[in-house]
């Protein structure tokens, strides 16, 4: 019996691993913000949209697609992108 419980135990160990690390790994898929002069590049195998705010709240563009570019002038942005149905967020700042 405690052999049988011990089997069990590791079987579930193992399953709930696995899952936790397909699930880790899907959430950014490879998501990179790069600079390319006065361009913000997003890049994503999952992303499916990303739209800029600036800090006042107010939508300043919006693409669809695995890769997006967002001219900028200096100052801070959001970022937010949407990756395999997860949302990613992240502060831009230009100087």
């Amino acid at each position: 019996m405690k052999k049988v419980c011990i089997s069990l135990l590791t079987i579930l160990s193992l399953v709930a691993g696995v899952t936790l690390a397909n699930a880790a790994k899907n959430t950014n898929d490879n998501f990179t913000v790069r600079f390319r002069e006065n361009t913000l590049v997003v890049a994503s195998t999952g992303m499916e949209e990303a739209r800029i705010y600036s800090m006042q709240g107010k939508l300043l563009q919006k693409e669809q697609g695995k890769f997006v570019e967002f001219p900028l002038e200096r100052g801070t942005y959001r970022l937010y992108a949407k990756v395999n149905g997860n949302t990613v967020t992240r502060r831009i700042e230009l100087r």
